[in-house]
């Protein structure tokens, strides 16, 4: 088998790896919630494929570095674009090659200080340590804080991008399992909502970027939120429309791993976790890690 070699093009959003220990000490408990012990590194994760899933990891590279194309990925990107090829089956180069092809190169970019203004929203962000009964990480979204008409598309979904990958280089579960998505729909109305906005932020959802959002529930929304599901619903995949699940915050038992509450925003029902301390102490955990490592 023919492989390639690793290369160590460096982008923003590739943080450098601090263990618990580290993040503890520069920034104390709450950030270091946001780390996983034990976590495989990107080399020990290559070296235990099998020669078909390397064969998928070799190709990607290889298509891609072979010509300009105008930007360039590290590697960590092509094992992660593999592994969440659209479809049942994992590790298809051709179908990851067209996620690839449209994947926004902004996105590589991106970083906590960047959009630290939007992260600070409290809008869209990681709630650490919660999950679903599956064991999947939960990002967490209060829709009623997004303006269509006073922000523009491009920062919520911005801000949805970072979330979505930060969950994916933080966990390798994450990456190779899939994750879960919490809207919180309290106090939400039309003046929340756009078709664009709307359209832009569910094909995110699906496949935009390489990642699978295995569970998405939309909690508490309003009794006429079956008109805003009939267009909704004509955005996603017959298959993704099967991960959807619209309940009241009485029914999150039946999906999040238990004592969720614990972990869970304190602005929706049963939730006891600060949100102010959990967005700062991302933003803090986030920061870090992108900064560079220093020298010893």
């Amino acid at each position: 088998m023919t492989t390639t070699t690793p290369t160590t093009t460096k982008h923003p959003q590739q943080a450098q790896q601090r263990n618990y220990e580290d993040i503890q000490s520069k920034l104390g408990n709450g950030p270091a919630r946001f780390v996983y012990p034990n976590e495989r590194s990107f080399s020990q994760q290559l070296i235990s494929l099998t020669d078909e899933q390397r064969s998928c990891y070799d190709t990607l590279k290889k298509r891609w570095e072979e010509k300009e194309r105008g930007h360039t990925f590290p590697d960590h990107m092509y094992l992660r674009f593999a592994r969440n090829s659209p479809g049942k089956t994992k590790f298809k180069a051709d179908t990851a090659w067209k996620v690839m092809k449209k994947y926004d190169a902004r996105y590589l970019n991106m970083s906590a200080t960047k959009l630290e203004k939007q992260l600070l929203t409290k809008t869209l962000f990681l709630p650490p340590n919660l999950h679903s009964k599956d064991g999947h990480d939960v990002f967490y979204m209060r829709p009623s804080l997004y303006h269509p008409k006073q922000t523009p598309t491009q920062t919520i979904i911005d801000n949805l991008a970072y979330c979505m990958q930060s969950m994916m280089e933080r966990s390798e579960k994450s990456e190779t399992e899939g994750i879960a998505f919490l809207a919180n729909m309290d106090s939400w109305t039309f003046e929340n909502f756009s078709v664009s906005y709307c359209m832009n932020f569910m094909m995110m959802l699906q496949g935009r970027v390489p990642v699978r959002v295995r569970l998405f529930l939309i909690v508490n929304p309003p009794a006429w939120f079956g008109k805003i599901w009939s267009i909704m619903k004509r955005m996603l995949t017959a298959d993704f429309r099967k991960k959807v699940h619209m309940i009241p915050g009485d029914r999150l038992c039946d999906f999040l791993e238990e004592g969720f509450e614990e972990f869970l925003p304190e602005d929706i029902a049963l939730g006891k976790a600060s949100i102010d301390d959990m967005v700062s102490d991302f933003v803090a955990y986030r920061k870090l890690i992108e900064s560079p490592l220093e020298k010893k």
